[in-house]
């Protein structure tokens, strides 16, 4: 392994020289290559026109004298330069060249020509064409570089080798024994001292690294002394927290037990409350009637003696006097009979509402006249405040559920549009709506609705909290929006909804089945 990491080292760094210096060179060679081709047709092109021209001037004076033996020293005078491929020279009245030479060529697309009229006292007496190749010139600048090429190579290797050299002596081998000094410590060997593995003494990175290496075995070497020290009390120290642990949740248990019992009780109170506010109502609401039968039975007892009274006395009776009596008799029953029969009404409905949520027993109903019964108590607490209840209830809605959980859901979200909606206000209305889902025929919709004062976000996200109430200190327990989302979700089945915004009222929605979900024996209804 330890042969891999510094063979892996030694490749990057050959890779990093052998990357380093070629591609740069590569570059500059093709950059060159590209530079010397094109200057070398500059020069061609350059040397084709002069070389043309002076031809050309040249070779006026032996064409003119139809001498081949003149021009062609001045020809060959040229022709040594290697650049030259073809000289050809023609006379407009001859079909055959008056002097022509050829060389072959290898690199067509290095190679120019140029043609040029031979004048004699203003007269063309010939055509030369010259052509020249930039090949010869452009393969002597190859080899130079070639030369070159090889030369850096060699300078390349020489310095490859020597860079690993003193990599392997001043990188590799500490290295590696930098590496085995940590498998040592790694291996929990933290008696043996880095001094006999590690050079310490230098000031370069790897020394400075066998430094930090050696102040952490000493400094485990204290902490391992230390765990052991610690290890000798754990045992005691552990049996102690958890006796005390142990203590801590029994006492949380109690606690525990000991608030469920207290949320129990305030939720029963709570229902209580509930239910003497139906009691307070109904009270009031029979006050009315029975003092109306109260009047009545005095007002006839009074003429009864009347009666009596002339009957004892011998005191002559007119018919007059009878017919009046029976019409005040009759009157008076016809009187009594309603109010009795309203009083007995009041009675009853307050004997279903209370049983209903006393026993928390589940039975069939209609929901409108569950409703309409829980409305009979509630009304006498809007009696005599400018806010109404208006109703609109879908007939024929039957159910089979817990009444009681619905009246107290109901009773409770009425009391709390009176309380708390309405406060400081001077009129309002409560609307209670109830009718079967449009999109599910097992489901029901009950909807109280008020145009209060309603509530901002604040309290709306938090009106279902337990013991959370705007009216904390005077008298508001914060359980009746807690017990009210209870029966709907625990009891009813159902799903329950507040939306509301300040000044714009509260509506509640429920949603719940026609047939509530069967409750195991013994559940508590909260």
């Amino acid at each position: 392994m330890k042969r891999l990491a510094g063979s892996s080292l030694r490749n990057a760094v050959v890779l990093a020289l052998v990357v380093g210096l070629l591609v740069p060179t590569g570059a500059v060679l093709m950059y060159d290559l590209q530079t010397q081709r094109r200057e070398a047709m500059d020069d061609l092109r350059r040397d084709l026109a002069r070389v043309v021209e002076i031809l050309a001037l040249s070779l006026s004076e032996p064409i003119w004298q139809v001498s081949p033996d003149l021009a062609e020293p001045m020809i060959k005078a040229q022709v040594d330069d290697p650049r030259f491929v073809s000289v050809l020279v023609m006379e407009p009245s001859s079909p055959r060249p008056f002097l022509e030479f050829q060389r072959s060529s290898s690199s067509p697309e290095l190679t120019l020509s140029q043609t040029r009229g031979v004048m004699r006292d203003g007269r063309e007496i010939a055509q030369i064409t010259v052509t020249m190749s930039a090949a010869p010139l452009l393969e002597r600048r190859n080899a130079d570089m070639l030369r070159t090429l090889w030369r850096s190579a060699l300078t390349l290797t020489l310095s490859l080798g020597l860079i690993l050299l003193v990599m392997q002596r001043r990188v590799l081998q500490p290295m590696d024994r930098l590496s085995h000094a940590a498998a040592n410590l790694a291996a929990g060997r933290l008696d043996q001292s880095l001094d006999k593995t590690l050079d310490l003494e230098g000031d370069d990175e790897i020394a400075r690294v066998g430094q930090a290496m050696e102040r952490m075995r000493q400094a485990l070497l204290a902490a391992f002394d230390e765990l052991r020290q610690h290890a000798n009390t754990l045992e005691s120290q552990v049996a102690e927290r958890t006796a005390a642990l142990t203590t801590t949740n029994s006492e949380l248990t109690e606690a525990l037990a000991t608030l469920k019992t207290a949320q129990r009780e305030l939720v029963e109170s709570e229902k209580l409350a509930s239910l003497g506010r139906l009691v307070a109502g109904v009270a009031h609401e029979l006050n009315t009637p029975l003092g109306n039968a109260l009047t009545v039975v005095s007002a006839l007892e009074d003429r009864w003696r009347e009666l009596e009274t002339m009957l004892s006395g011998q005191t002559p009776m007119r018919r007059s006097l009878l017919e009046e009596l029976a019409r005040d008799t009759r009157r008076g029953q016809d009187i009594l009979h309603r109010n009795v029969q309203k009083a007995a009404d009041l009675v009853r409905d307050f004997k279903q509402v209370a049983i209903d949520q006393t026993t928390d027993s589940r039975r069939g109903f209609e929901l409108a006249q569950v409703i309409e019964d829980v409305l009979v108590m509630v009304e006498p607490s809007f009696k005599h405040t400018p806010f109404k209840i208006r109703t609109e209830l879908a007939a024929g809605v039957a159910m089979n559920s817990y009444p009681g959980a619905l009246g107290q859901v109901l009773t409770n979200l009425l009391m709390n549009a009176l309380v708390h909606g309405f406060e400081k206000r001077d009129s309002g209305q409560v609307s209670v709506r109830c009718a079967p889902v449009a999109d599910d025929v097992e489901m029901v919709e009950l909807e109280v609705q008020d145009d209060g004062r309603g509530m901002d976000e604040s309290v709306r996200r938090r009106i279902f909290d337990p013991f959370f109430t705007t009216k904390l200190g005077t008298g508001g327990s914060g359980l009746g929006m807690h017990i009210v989302h209870n029966i709907v979700t625990n009891v009813l089945g159902g799903q329950i909804e507040v939306f509301s915004s300040p000044g714009a009222g509260t509506r509640t929605l429920i949603r719940m089945p026609r047939i509530a979900p069967q409750r195991a024996a013994g559940e508590s209804m909260l």
